[in-house]
């Protein structure tokens, strides 16, 4: 236990500044001198950064990882060439996207996203067949922009076989799909262009699969699957479960 000081001793101030004793070796005695003749040490009054704006900062690592997708595709994507695209080092990259899946996820989302968001508003609009058959095209690779998409989609279902995380994205977007597809049928029954003694669940799911055959078509065989081609296809399917364009004109169905 430390003594206590007498009431009548005064504590020195710990930066007060004292004479070095005299015994003290010259050199110490002149550097104890410069150390007390030293100004105050100045206050840090410099603003603190902003913190860095993150979402800004992974936009900009999503939009290289897609710059990486068109150059060399996805067997290009890894943390390494996305971070060098990006214009950062792997592990500042690896604070937002600690993996190749977790890059691979990122940009099978953007891709599902894009798709609906070009697809939806479509479907919103469509109150006859001519309207669902817009938005069924929106589906069909009839454009370069469209034909890139759905080439990322169909690899991104070929690497989901051996990812489990990654087929959980591709099953949920089939399904979404076949949703979209589904109300669309539901469109062409309200509208009364929709043959009535037709299953409205098996027309759906025929046109889902005609829908994802010609996306094959077109990726794969672009030579000999046309966008004419998709098109013409399509119709006809069209013109097979639904009443002839004159008859359904003469109905006028009730939405």
């Amino acid at each position: 236990m430390r003594p206590r000081r007498s009431a009548g001793v005064a504590r020195p101030h710990p930066e007060a500044r004292t004479d070095p004793p005299a015994g003290d070796p010259p050199a110490r005695r002149f550097l104890a001198r410069l150390y007390h003749n030293l100004p105050p040490p100045l206050c840090y009054t410099k603003p603190v950064p902003r913190r860095a704006d993150h979402d800004a900062r992974r936009a900009a690592i999503v939009e290289a990882l897609w710059r990486v997708i068109r150059r060399s595709g996805l067997h290009g994507v890894s943390v390494r060439s996305v971070a060098a695209e990006a214009g950062m080092s792997p592990t500042a990259l690896r604070y937002y996207f600690p993996s190749q899946l977790a890059l691979l996820e990122q940009a099978m989302t953007d891709n599902v996203d894009s798709g609906r968001r070009r697809v939806v508003p479509l479907l919103v609009a469509a109150t006859d067949r001519a309207g669902v058959e817009r938005m069924l095209q929106e589906l069909l690779p009839t454009d370069g922009r469209r034909r890139f998409d759905q080439e990322v989609y169909l690899a991104f279902a070929t690497w989901a076989l051996a990812d489990p995380e990654l087929a959980k994205i591709s099953e949920a977007t089939g399904e979404g799909v076949l949703r979209l597809i589904a109300r669309a049928v539901e469109v062409l029954a309200a509208s009364g262009e929709l043959l009535p003694e037709l299953d409205r669940t098996a027309v759906a799911n025929c046109l889902d699969a005609l829908v994802q055959g010609l996306t094959f078509q077109g990726c794969a065989r672009p030579g000999t699957t046309s966008p004419e081609q998709m098109r013409a296809t399509l119709s006809a399917y069209l013109d097979l479960v639904c009443v002839p364009r004159a008859d359904a004109r003469g109905l006028g169905g009730v939405r």
